[in-house]
């Protein structure tokens, strides 16, 4: 998903059936619990659960193509010598249109290997990067 696309609320498109995309939506998050590089995209199609457009399906759709292209991806743990912790965080600024909150993400790894992921949209404006 392009990250600079920007989704709202009320796009002006046609609505869609709201079971079909919640249902499309809850099979995207069920594979983020092995697909940590889908999880920006899901985590921002879940904001349109109840008010879904053309324009989010449409989305939703290009994350089903890009899995279907990437099938061999996934998370592997591989017993390693060298046992490092490393973690990476990043959030947006105001990235959400509609009540300009920010989104946050982090990951966590051992070695190659990821085991603790999260992206969310915050619950306050920022006010400040400091």
């Amino acid at each position: 998903m392009n990250q600079k696309e920007k989704f709202i609320k009320e796009d002006g498109a046609d609505k869609v059936d709201e079971a079909y995309f919640r249902s499309l939506v809850g099979c995207l998050m069920y594979l983020t619990s092995t697909r940590p590089d889908i999880l920006f995209s899901v985590s921002l199609l879940s904001r349109f659960m109840h008010c879904a457009s053309e324009l989010h399906l449409k989305a939703a759709k290009r994350v089903i193509r890009y899995i279907k292209g990437t099938v061999h991806y996934g998370v592997k743990y591989c017993k390693v010598k060298d046992f490092k912790l490393f973690g990476y965080s990043d959030s947006d600024w105001a990235g959400s249109s509609d009540d300009m909150k920010s989104t946050s993400g982090y990951c966590f790894s051992i070695g190659s290997s990821v085991f603790s992921w999260c992206s969310k949209k915050q619950e306050v404006v920022a006010q400040s990067t400091a």
